[in-house]
């Protein structure tokens, strides 16, 4: 899991298989984390870069659902999903309760260092 902030952006990407073991593994930092970015800013997004992601869990479907519960649909989303990733949110019916979007837009993408 990497994490940068841009403004008043979170952008958190991960790696390429997000099974419950992995997602185990960074669930309480990123909870912390995405917290903590909150608490600083009236005005906080978060966006979940899922780019070269091939495989999301149940567990990882959840640890979205508790962020989309605390930011809002208008302040959280799900980018750069794969066809396979996006049917799991399909499927799921999370496609139709948070913003996930295949190819990120311009504002949504994180910013070139």
């Amino acid at each position: 899991m990497n994490l940068s902030k841009i403004d008043n952006t979170l952008y958190c990407s991960f790696a390429k298989r997000l099974d419950g073991h992995v997602c185990a593994t960074f669930e309480q930092e990123l909870l912390h984390q995405i917290t903590e970015f909150k608490n600083s800013r009236e005005d906080a997004r978060v966006v979940f870069d899922l780019d070269g992601v091939i495989y999301i869990s149940s567990v990882f479907l959840r640890i979205c659902l508790i962020h989309l519960k605390t930011f809002g649909k208008d302040s959280f989303s799900v980018v750069n999903v794969s066809e396979d990733i996006h049917r799991a949110f399909h499927v799921s019916g999370f496609s139709e309760i948070m913003n996930v979007v295949r190819v990120a837009t311009p504002s949504l993408t994180r910013a070139e260092s």
